[in-house]
């Protein structure tokens, strides 16, 4: 794994945390996690996870 993929698994780590144990709206999570746009973190989130945040949230 290089630097770039670590810090990406960090992010979505934080970022699934968030999701489970806050209802913090999904464009603060994305902004905490690094993302520039609710868009590009809901992109990120289902390329690595396969699912939205926002599914991932309702399944929890």
């Amino acid at each position: 794994m290089n630097h770039y993929q670590y810090v990406i698994q960090c992010r979505i780590e934080r970022a699934k945390f968030l999701l489970t144990y806050t209802q913090l709206p999904l464009i603060e999570i994305a902004l905490q996690v690094g993302c520039s746009s609710q868009s590009n973190f809901t992109t990120l989130f289902r390329k690595h996870i396969g699912i939205t945040p926002k599914a991932y949230r309702e399944m929890i």
